[in-house]
């Protein structure tokens, strides 16, 4: 049975696209752990300054953008041409 060449080459950047999304959802995991984190020491904090809140104002508006990319990476276009088109451009040199 001869190897359709062009098929695997298409599933070849399908699992790079995949590969690319585990990567980038374990690192938005350890940033949301690491926010967390934070903010639990900054609950834990007796004496909070003006810098402390700035910074609690930052963290929560990053977990608001987390939220919201996890958000849009669960919705998937009505045409399944679009959401697969992404996977196979190659990636721009730089």
């Amino acid at each position: 049975m001869p190897l359709d060449f062009q098929g695997y080459s298409g599933i070849q950047r399908m699992m790079k696209g995949m590969t690319y999304i585990a990567e980038h959802l374990s690192n938005l995991r350890q940033e949301i752990t690491d926010l967390r984190n934070m903010n639990t020491r900054y609950s834990n904090k007796s004496e909070r300054g003006p810098l402390d809140q700035s910074a609690l104002e930052t963290r929560t508006n990053r977990l608001r953008e987390i939220k919201q990319e996890l958000s849009t990476m669960l919705e998937r276009p009505a045409d399944p041409k679009v959401w697969w088109e992404k996977l196979r451009k190659p990636a721009p040199i730089a």
